[in-house]
C-alpha cells in the first residue's frame, strides 16, 4: 500500500482500491484526503493495466460520513462556503470523469460528501445496514453545487432527490436499491467477493 495514512491506495491485479481510512471519525474527509483522491484518479487513468476502481471505507461502519466538520472552522463568509463547493466539484467531478469504471462499496453511512462520492461512481453495492443521505438541511445549512444535485437527480429522479435534500431523511439499503441508487445489497461477509467478481 502507498499514499497517505488517511487515504490508502493499493493495486490488486487489474483493480485499484482506495480506502477512506479514518474509521475513528466515520471516514470523514479532510482536504488532504480529497486531494489524494483526485491525484489517484489521475494515476488510475494513466495506467492502462488498471481496469476498475473500488472505493471503500475502513472499519465497516461508514463509507464516508461527509467532510470533517473541523475543515469548516476557518470559514468566515458565505463566499467561503461557495468556494468550498467549487472545490468539492473539482474533487468529485474528477472521480465522475474517471475513464475506468468505479464501484462504491458502501458499508454503513454514506452521507453528505460520502453520498456525493458514491453518486460519482458507476455502480454502488452496499450492506444491509447502509444508510444514504444529505443531512445538510439539519446540520450546517449549506447546499450542494448544481453538479452535485444534477448527479443525484440523474440517479434518483428529481422528486426523490428533492425529498432527501429538503427533509434530510436517510435512505436505508432496501429503499436505495428500489430507487436505483444501489445495484445490490449484500451481507457484509460476502461483499468483498461480490464486488471482486
Amino acid at each position: 500500500m502507498a499514499g497517505e495514512a488517511e487515504l490508502l491506495y493499493e493495486r490488486r491485479g487489474a483493480t485499484a482500491v482506495i480506502t477512506f481510512n479514518r474509521p475513528q471519525a466515520h471516514n470523514a474527509m479532510t482536504f488532504a484526503m480529497y486531494e489524494a483522491l483526485h491525484a489517484h484518479c489521475d494515476e488510475i487513468d494513466a495506467d492502462d493495466d488498471i481496469r476498475v476502481l473500488v472505493l471503500r471505507g475502513a472499519g465497516g461502519r461508514a463509507f464516508v460520513s461527509g467532510t470533517d466538520i473541523r475543515q469548516f472552522l476557518d470559514f468566515d463568509s458565505g463566499k467561503t462556503g461557495v468556494e468550498y463547493e467549487a472545490d468539492i466539484d473539482r474533487y468529485v467531478g474528477r472521480l465522475d470523469r474517471l475513464c475506468k469504471p468505479a464501484i462504491a462499496m458502501v458499508e454503513g453511512y454514506a452521507v453528505g460528501a460520502g453520498l456525493s462520492i458514491a453518486s460519482a461512481c458507476d455502480l454502488r453495492v452496499c450492506t444491509p445496514d447502509a444508510q444514504f443521505g444529505l443531512p445538510i438541511a439539519r446540520t450546517l445549512g449549506n447546499c450542494l453545487s448544481m453538479a452535485g444535485y444534477a448527479r443525484l437527480a440523474a440517479i434518483l429522479g428529481e422528486a426523490r432527490a428533492k425529498d432527501i435534500v429538503f427533509t434530510a431523511r436517510m435512505l436505508g439499503a432496501e429503499e436505495a436499491r428500489a430507487a436505483g441508487l444501489v445495484s445490490a445489497v449484500v451481507p457484509a461477509e460476502h461483499i468483498d467477493d461480490h464486488v471482486g467478481r
